[in-house]
């Protein structure tokens, strides 16, 4: 239940939603006399199959197909100012619930409800063609993935699947090939819009804002392509001892990026690495985990690929690490090993197919389980983007 001393500031973050939405729907009709809109989107199909070994040493076996689409209008209102929306939904072959919905959350920390149809995009960008800074705010996108295959942000990834960023994204070029990131993140009591794990939970009102500041370059330094740091801050969202008791802290992780490329008799190799460590983390029983203390705050992936091994095919391999106190990260599982092959072919600039295998297990093992966990599946995919 929420405090009643909250449900002041719950109805005011819900009426400034109301009021943001509004802004940004009257300044597009405004721009009448603009650039014409620009209209795309994409779509893709996935085909997968997957086996599970349950840690009460169960064994489940699915074959499933999905689908995502989304749709998007953009245009410049001005030399300066760009206005842009996207509704996003995604289906499965079974288990859909068919709606629009407009909320400052996900269905679950980890995605939103198959058939619900979701803006992920509505927001006004400040910044001409050459401007140095640039001024987002709104519900917009954010990533920063590593320049590989197939790339499992330990952070920030709203791509995977259907998610979104609400708040103000301020970007501005540095010195010597740097340049700065800072966003701050509206949240709502009942999640956000980015992948968050358990215990993480916003039902303090001082969650409602969280904070990411990065330092990125991809200016060429040998065959150093990529460098970054990041920090992000979440005040009063992690439950140490888990959702039902009181006690909260601050979830405050960082992370450091780097990759490297070098040419190839036929095309071009990758390697690329990424370290995040959480500073405050979970106790071990609010997470599940035998024993006493923090659970692990370590997170790691590294990847190789090869990329135009012939015109239009890559090769991507990733090897990743979550510790069970790491709950960011849309494709590493906190607690999980990841092990992933990744072809892709480019049919053309606008098609594309992939295939994946990955195997997915338990680091620790849980308390009273028999064993790890582990998943594997395969996936064919085929992308279109119009």
């Amino acid at each position: 239940m929420v405090p009643s001393l909250c449900l002041p500031r719950c109805r005011a973050l819900n009426a400034g939603r109301r009021l943001a939405v509004a802004l940004l729907l009257s300044l597009a009709a405004a721009g009448a006399h603009a650039t014409e809109w620009t209209l795309g989107g994409d779509w893709r199909a996935d085909v997968s199959a997957s086996e599970r070994d349950g840690r009460s040493g169960g064994y489940s076996s699915a074959t499933t197909l999905k689908s995502r689409l989304r749709l998007y209008a953009r245009r410049n209102l001005s030399a300066q100012w760009r206005f842009g929306a996207r509704p996003a939904t995604q289906a499965i072959s079974d288990g859909n619930d068919f709606g629009f919905r407009v909320d400052g959350y996900r269905a679950t920390g980890t995605g939103t409800g198959y058939g619900e149809v979701h803006p992920d995009e509505l927001y006004l960008r400040w910044g001409g063609k050459n401007s140095r800074n640039r001024l987002t705010l709104g519900r917009f996108q954010t990533s920063f993935g590593l320049p590989i295959v197939s790339s499992k942000n330990l952070d920030r990834k709203d791509s995977s699947g259907i998610g979104w960023t609400d708040g103000l994204y301020w970007r501005s070029q540095l010195a010597g090939g740097w340049e700065s990131h800072a966003i701050a993140q509206l949240n709502h009591r009942k999640g956000t819009g980015n992948t968050i794990r358990g215990p993480l939970d916003f039902s303090s009102s001082s969650s409602r804002v969280s904070g990411y500041f990065g330092l990125r370059s991809t200016e060429r330094v040998g065959p150093v392509s990529l460098r970054m740091l990041s920090l992000t801050w979440m005040p009063d969202a992690l439950a140490p001892y888990g959702i039902a008791d009181a006690r909260r802290r601050d979830y405050v992780v960082a992370t450091v990026k780097a990759a490297a490329d070098w040419p190839l008799p036929s095309g071009r190799f990758v390697a690329a690495g990424e370290f995040g460590y959480a500073f405050n983390r979970p106790f071990a029983e609010a997470v599940l985990l035998d024993g006493e203390g923090q659970a692990g705050g370590e997170s790691l992936q590294l990847g190789a690929s090869w990329f135009d091994m012939a015109p239009g095919h890559h090769l991507g391999l990733v090897w990743g690490r979550a510790r069970a106190g790491w709950l960011i990260s849309s494709k590493l599982k906190n607690n999980g090993d990841l092990w992933e092959l990744s072809y892709k072919y480019d049919l053309t600039q606008a098609v594309a197919l992939s295939v994946r295998a990955r195997l997915r297990q338990d680091v620790e093992l849980q308390d009273g389980a028999g064993q790890r966990r582990q998943d594997r599946d395969a996936r064919l995919r085929v992308s279109w983007k119009f």
